[in-house]
């Protein structure tokens, strides 16, 4: 636990530098994977992963906007609220086939691993767009 957070810190860190790269997103990924394989506490690697995508976010659009004009920040504002409009339609939707799927029971752990695993790759696809945008 306390190497997650370590390396949730030193990445958080270089994106705030502007070292934003597709290797850190990958990075992540692959630190997610391996918290999968351990097959311990799976749903909490989900959430885990999800807060890191949510947080990337965050920082890759204040990045990206400190290097725009104010013509241009006005644009990517409204660009950012349609995207979190689709984003909220996109979550919607993800609950509510995960739950038609009967896969697993809504509110387990299983069910809530998936959600959390559909919504954070939904976010890191917005980060990549927004780090290519740098």
């Amino acid at each position: 636990m306390i190497q997650k957070s370590v390396l949730v810190i030193v990445v958080l860190f270089s994106f705030h530098c502007n070292a934003q790269t597709m290797e850190t997103v990958n990075q992540l990924k692959s630190s997610y994977q391996h918290c999968l394989n351990s097959g311990n506490g799976m749903k909490n690697c989900s959430i885990e992963y999800y807060n890191q995508s949510d947080s990337l976010l965050n920082i890759s659009y204040k990045n990206l906007k400190l290097k725009l004009s104010s013509k241009e920040q006005s644009k990517l504002k409204k660009e950012q609220l349609d995207w979190i409009k689709k984003r909220d339609l996109y979550f919607e939707k993800v609950y509510s086939d995960t739950k038609k799927e009967g896969h697993f029971t809504e509110g387990s752990s299983d069910f809530d691993m998936v959600v959390f695993d559909e919504k954070a790759n939904y976010i890191f696809a917005r980060v990549k767009e927004l780090i290519k945008k740098l």
